[in-house]
């Protein structure tokens, strides 16, 4: 029985994290959501959730298509019908956003201006979001899940074809994202690094065809092919670090992780402003610092409620 907790706990991880990921860009749209929101600014509150509903758009529709198709094409019955769900999840998350922001606008007092600038803020927002996935491809989602324990058994079969095959799907599928998302979008800077994934593919597959008897050094090369940042309008002017420090620096923040233990912080730049987020185990998700790029300045705090697990704005 013990033996087949460790099975459990990866089929677990793996029915949830690749699931979890294509909603990574909404999710940190809802950040911004939950601000306006509670400041009562509905006219950049809309332009947010039309943000998120976009997100899903560009971002989750292909992606939950470029990995039904392949369950479909290698005859993976029950991953198709998962994905099935996972679109209609889409659509309704989409079609949430959407609501949410027609009755916003309804409400709307928010000067032009102000949403111009706004408009900027989420167009800079979707240009770091739109590569993010397959940037990422071979650390997240269904590499690290479905391929890797597909990898894992072929190689304790000593199939070193099947592992060379395997390698060469991921690579044409990491090449699909670059082809559906970034650069579908316009950003054509992205060809290069979609090109380079397309020959890594075909290497792979030639080698597969040599039946080896044991794995090439050649697997392991381009996995993660380094190529310099196609688009540097959207390298952040501040550093990870420093803003770090300048979110555990808050006192507000100081105030929230006074008597928590274990937290752990993750930093990530939204094209316009940096997020920081706190949070441990036992309480889940206890803070949120935005700090704006330009300044370095802290903007906005978001504090978990624990009865409600709802953020919300610390002045």
């Amino acid at each position: 029985m013990r033996s087949l907790v460790p099975l459990l706990l990866l089929f677990l991880l793996i029915m949830t994290i690749p699931c979890n990921a294509i909603y990574e860009s909404t999710a940190n749209a809802n950040i911004f959501i939950n601000i306006y929101k509670q400041r009562g600014d509905y006219g950049r509150l809309a332009l947010w959730h039309e943000a998120a509903a976009e997100c899903l758009n560009l971002i989750s529709v292909p992606m939950s298509k470029i990995v039904h198709n392949y369950y479909e094409r290698n005859g993976y019955e029950k991953w198709v019908e998962r994905t099935e769900k996972e679109k209609l999840e889409i659509q309704e998350r989409r079609q949430f956003h959407l609501k949410h922001a027609e009755a916003a606008w309804k409400k709307s007092t928010t000067t032009e201006s102000v949403l111009n600038t706004e408009r900027e803020k989420i167009a800079k927002f979707m240009k770091t979001w739109l590569p993010h996935y397959p940037d990422r491809f071979y650390k997240f989602g269904i590499y690290a899940t479905f391929f890797r324990e597909q990898l894992e058994r072929a190689e304790q079969r000593k199939d070193y074809a099947k592992v060379l095959r395997l390698e060469a799907e991921a690579a044409e599928m990491c090449a699909a994202q670059y082809e559906r998302i970034p650069i579908a979008y316009g950003l054509e800077s992205y060809t290069k690094i979609r090109d380079a994934y397309l020959k890594r593919a075909t290497l792979l597959r030639t080698l597969a065809k040599q039946s080896p008897k044991k794995l090439p050094d050649e697997v392991d090369i381009g996995k993660q092919i380094q190529l310099e940042k196609p688009d540097s309008t959207i390298s952040p002017k501040k550093k990870a670090d420093i803003i770090l420090h300048t979110a555990k620096s808050d006192p507000r923040i100081k105030t929230v992780l006074a008597n928590q233990k274990g937290v752990r912080e993750y930093t990530w730049f939204q094209g316009f402003a940096w997020t920081v987020s706190f949070y441990n185990h036992s309480w889940g998700n206890l803070a949120i610092a935005v700090i704006d790029d330009q300044t370095g300045k802290v903007k906005d705090i978001l504090r978990s409620k624990h009865e409600t697990d709802k953020l919300k704005l610390v002045e």
